[in-house]
């Protein structure tokens, strides 16, 4: 496989299907070339997360190394330190409901599908170090 990087994105597109269950993005470059993606309601969630983790990350790397002037910088720095969380099915509605709490109290509500927080729960469970050993 090429490691060489042929160009820089130049145009991205993205459809919705008429039933909003899936999406197609299609990147295209300079030089013309396309990749098209499909996703799913909650891979589509996961990669805008991706790129605001990324985008955060370049703001932050921009900013340790005083690269932006002042008033100029667009980052909004939307991270919180949880310091407990409380949830519950809501099965009228189909969906789990609860809250994030951060040290100095301040409240995120959550509203998600099961689906969606058997993903967050996946993504937790591979991202953090193993507790030990079995």
């Amino acid at each position: 496989m090429d490691d060489k990087v042929i160009g820089t994105l130049d145009r991205f597109h993205l459809g919705v299907s008429a039933d909003g269950e899936s999406c197609v993005m299609v990147f295209i470059d300079k030089a013309q070339h396309s990749i098209n993606c499909v996703a799913d309601y909650a891979e589509f969630n996961a990669f805008i997360s991706s790129l605001n983790h990324a985008a955060n990350e370049m703001a932050r790397r921009r900013t340790v190394l005083g690269e932006e002037d002042e008033g100029k910088s667009s980052h909004v720095d939307n991270t919180i330190n949880i310091a407990s969380a409380a949830f519950e099915m809501n099965k009228d509605a189909g969906y789990i409901e609860g809250a994030l709490v951060d040290a100095s109290g301040h409240v995120v509500d959550i509203r998600m599908r099961p689906e969606v927080a058997c993903e967050l729960t996946r993504a937790m469970l591979m991202s953090a170090p193993a507790a030990s050993t079995c």
